[in-house]
């Protein structure tokens, strides 16, 4: 049990937060604002919810994103049990993620994490269990962030697979994640198809499969799937909405 849910929270952190948000802006001068909500299961149950809201606004050439994300997870099999509770934000410039923090509960521990990217490195202030400690991250030692969701458009016309360096922030470090183009296909939501990739992608901490787009505007994610040791788990949006 403990193993899904250690796995179920580390690709929510992935998944949920990170994949609707990185615009490239239409309506110039507009805010626009998604909101997607997700349904998380696992063992077939029902576990919790996560609500992604993400603003976009472009000024003087310069794009912006606005997102936060709030988890809510609950589960209980026979005598074993799981809480966890979260409100992530974070800020894109052009594409890059420059801030980011995450306050929460986690089976009662409290964990704060505040991010920044500033002279040249991403910083991360962590307050958890009493104590402070910080970690940097070189900006030229990964290419992307989990936040920037780069499997939406990876060019797999030469080749299936991808490497890139990517500094994961739930974890705080950077991995060598592969991403591999499983097909194309269509996913349902709400009642409606959409055009998407179908992408699995693993490093040495995660492992998973993404139905992703992205549609010249926006990364869209529909739906993640994953597994840990023994059981497996999902993440599947309910409802994607977008209006100025």
């Amino acid at each position: 049990m403990t193993t899904i849910m250690k796995g179920c929270r580390h690709l929510l952190i992935a998944m949920a937060i990170l994949c609707l948000t990185l615009f490239v802006p239409s309506f110039a001068g507009i805010p626009v604002m998604t909101v997607a909500h997700y349904r998380v299961s696992s063992m077939r149950f029902s576990i919790g919810d996560v609500i992604t809201t993400q603003r976009m606004t472009e000024e003087g050439g310069t794009s912006k994103v606005l997102f936060e994300t709030r988890t809510a997870i609950r589960a209980s099999f026979l005598w074993l049990g799981y809480q966890l509770s979260c409100t992530e934000k974070g800020t894109l410039v052009n594409g890059t993620l420059v801030s980011y923090t995450r306050e929460g509960q986690e089976n009662g521990a409290t964990v704060n994490i505040e991010g920044r990217l500033e002279d040249a490195a991403f910083r991360f202030d962590v307050r958890e269990h009493g104590a402070t400690r910080a970690v940097v991250i070189p900006r030229s030692s990964y290419d992307y962030t989990t936040m920037e969701c780069p499997e939406a458009r990876i060019d797999f016309s030469e080749r299936p697979q991808v490497t890139l360096r990517v500094l994961d922030v739930e974890k705080m470090a950077v991995v060598q994640r592969e991403y591999r183009l499983v097909r194309t296909a269509h996913y349902t939501v709400a009642g409606k198809e959409y055009p998407c990739r179908v992408v699995d992608f693993s490093d040495r901490n995660k492992k998973a499969r993404r139905w992703i787009t992205w549609d010249g505007t926006a990364v869209v994610l529909y739906r993640q799937d994953g597994r840990g040791e023994k059981n497996s788990y999902s993440v599947q949006a309910t409802s994607v909405t977008r209006k100025m």
